[in-house]
């Protein structure tokens, strides 16, 4: 923008000078030669074509002195880093026509060529400044979402170790009431029926009865606390994305959605047959890429899990009939009795690769 607005101003400059010191006939012809030299040079940036313009209209001047006139705005276009030094050539055809010129119009021309190399310069100046500014600008936008980038990470993994931490403490703290408390009030029921053998009063038997019941009741009270605080100890997504981030065979892609915490014994299951498929694609998959789906469903869970491997023909047949699949090997036995302890459905595909269709229903 600024390079075309000097040129605008040299040109105008350079026509008026032309137009008020000389009356030629054809002053048009240098004017389109002039223009149509720089429209090339402005849009073919070429140091070979910027020679070849100022060699060109060097020649020009040395035939035809009027196109000495429009010089300022020639050396606008040629300065450019080096190409500069060209436009020493200028001055033969100044030398051949120095009794033509005179003192003022030679003094002008001076000046305007000096003028035009400035605003060349502060024109350039001015570009590459702009430049390293965008170019600082994007550098540092891009460092910015880097760093959000690297922030929303910093925190998910933060949230991912406290959660853990959590369910970790969570269990250590059932498993102490269960070894401290239930043991001591494990051995009160016990004292309690001994004294109850040994007791002949039926008022003190009454009274440890009652104390009896009432221990008994805060043990099945604690048993199912340390049940419930067991079964939330353990989260499913936070187990399988440890085996998702665990696993450095492939790539893995886990897509969890799942809002109602299935019951413990089905978290268990859905974890084992994860593991199983993960290493059953390590030990006879060539797969680059595996895909996990967790989805809850009005009436069920599904897990889907595929990977874009290849088999061999034999263990694809075996798949085909399930029925006569070995127990040992690939492990596909192992996840099929599992899925069918829970009333669910498995439904494995070899094509474009090897995918595993679990659907199991919620009671």
């Amino acid at each position: 923008m600024f390079e075309i607005f000097d040129k605008i101003i040299i040109f105008i400059s350079c026509f008026l000078f032309y137009l008020f010191t000389l009356k030629d006939t054809y002053a048009i012809v240098p004017l389109i030669i002039v223009i149509t030299f720089s429209c090339i040079s402005t849009y073919i940036e070429n140091t070979k074509v910027d020679l070849g313009i100022t060699l060109l209209f060097a020649i020009l001047c040395c035939f035809y002195p009027n196109f000495l006139y429009y010089l300022p705005l020639i050396i606008y276009d040629i300065m450019i880093e080096d190409n500069f030094k060209y436009g020493t050539i200028f001055l033969i055809p100044f030398y051949i026509h120095m009794d033509k010129l005179d003192v003022p119009v030679l003094s002008f021309l001076g000046l305007f060529i000096l003028l035009s190399a400035l605003a060349k310069y502060k024109t350039t100046e001015i570009t590459k400044l702009s430049r390293e500014y965008y170019l600082l600008r994007d550098t540092s936008k891009e460092f910015e979402i880097l760093l959000q980038e690297k922030n929303k990470s910093l925190i998910e993994n933060q949230d991912y170790e406290i959660n853990v931490a959590t369910l970790n403490e969570r269990n250590r703290i059932a498993k102490e009431i269960h070894d401290n408390i239930g043991h001591i009030l494990s051995r009160s029921l016990i004292q309690i029926g001994a004294l109850l053998t040994i007791t002949k009063e039926a008022l003190t038997k009454e009274g440890l009865t009652s104390l009896k019941d009432s221990i008994s009741e805060g043990m099945d009270s604690i048993r199912n606390s340390i049940h419930n605080i067991h079964d939330e100890s353990v989260d499913l997504y936070t187990n399988i994305n440890t085996l998702v981030k665990n696993f450095s065979f492939c790539p893995v892609i886990l897509d969890y959605n799942i809002n109602t915490p299935p019951p413990l014994k089905l978290k268990y299951c859905f974890i084992a047959i994860v593991k199983e498929a993960l290493a059953n694609i390590m030990k006879h998959s060539n797969a680059t890429k595996v895909t996990i789906v967790l989805m809850e469903h009005p009436i069920m869970y599904q897990l889907i899990i595929s990977d874009n491997g290849s088999i061999d023909s034999y263990t694809s047949e075996l798949i085909q009939n399930l029925s006569n699949m070995p127990s040992e090997g690939m492990g596909i036995q192992n996840i099929i009795e599992r899925v069918r302890g829970f009333e669910g459905i498995i439904n494995i595909t070899t094509e474009n690769g090897f995918q595993i269709f679990i659907t199991i229903p919620k009671k």
